[in-house]
């Protein structure tokens, strides 16, 4: 599955390469500038977390030079992805909150997201956008399409065992889809949202197995005071910083708007946000009373009591709200 993915990857990574080359030399730069103004295709989600499964998509995200605009990204890149022979269902959405290409490359299904730095080209050894310095004077949204890869990077970093996050995180992730409640769109939680409360369960508890993790995420999240966040780090203003000061981050005390988030968990990359911004009382409501029903039957699977697959049983929809 992986390495499939990584096929694909690259195959990505060589069409842009080509249209950024194609595009540099319309704008008349040198051949050697065109050449080397260079291109980097980063993943973040499921895929950058290391959880990649049968029919697992890629979120991916394109990063650019200064020259190459986002009008050029869906103008000129999507008509090559479109004449490509192993892409299929091209679809650009430019005006959401955060623009992106959907397609299908080679069976595997990818959302393509763009970003352009201000520096003339992308060297080789760009290895990560962890760099808040990166960020200066970008707009909104090129901020909000790196935000991703950002995110997930920092994860990957604070958590004390990446291999037991990604087991407690693949339990916790079947377990949501089962019972209904996987979707930020509908008020729930979202993939992001469910891997930063993997990820604070890890560090509290860095000792314990993954079945005990997986106890105590029920049990923290049952009990926990949601008047205050769940964050993996310190949230970090840069307000004095000149290229930053200008991002919003998260801030109850200062922003009216946040302190009425029901269920705050907060990204860890600056600039930070609340994943869950979505949540209703209705659906915490329901979240809250998934978490409490698992923590019981978690409990009942330890006292030899029940079994795993009582965890993981799927919502009977049409008998719980007949």
């Amino acid at each position: 599955q992986m390495r499939f993915r990584a096929a694909v990857l690259l195959e990505l990574r060589r069409i842009v390469l080509q249209w950024i080359y194609e595009v540099s030399v319309q704008q008349r730069m040198d051949e050697e500038s065109a050449r080397t103004a260079g291109a980097k295709i980063f993943t973040f989600g499921s895929y950058r977390l290391g959880l990649v499964g049968p029919g697992s998509d890629i979120d991916a995200l394109c990063v650019a030079p200064r020259h190459i605009t986002r009008d050029c990204f869906f103008q000129v890149l999507v008509p090559k992805l479109q004449e490509h022979p192993d892409i299929s269902e091209v679809s650009p959405v430019p005006e959401a909150y955060v623009p992106i290409i959907k397609m299908n490359l080679s069976g595997i299904s990818i959302d393509l997201l763009f970003a352009r730095l201000h520096i003339p080209q992308i060297p080789e050894s760009l290895e990560s956008l962890n760099d808040d310095n990166l960020l200066k004077n970008l707009d909104d949204k090129t901020v909000r399409s790196m935000n991703g890869c950002r995110v997930a990077d920092h994860i990957l970093s604070l958590v004390p065992d990446a291999e037991r996050f990604r087991d407690v995180l693949r339990v916790v992730k079947i377990w949501a889809k089962r019972r209904g409640i996987y979707s930020n769109v509908l008020g729930f939680f979202g993939g992001i949202t469910w891997s930063i409360l993997a990820a604070r369960v890890c560090q509290l508890y860095p000792y314990f197995c993954t079945t005990a993790l997986v106890k105590r995420f029920f049990k923290v999240y049952d009990r926990w005071n949601w008047k205050n966040p769940v964050a993996l780090c310190e949230i970090v203003e840069q307000s004095s910083v000149t290229g930053l000061m200008a991002f919003k981050v998260w801030n109850p005390k200062v922003y009216p708007q946040d302190r009425m988030h029901l269920m705050p968990v907060i990204t860890p990359a600056f600039p930070c946000m609340n994943s869950t911004y979505n949540v209703t009382e209705s659906t915490k409501r329901i979240i809250l009373d998934e978490f409490s029903k698992a923590y019981s039957v978690v409990d009942q699977v330890e006292q030899g009591k029940g079994r795993w697959s009582d965890v993981y049983r799927p919502l009977s929809f049409f008998s719980s709200f007949p």
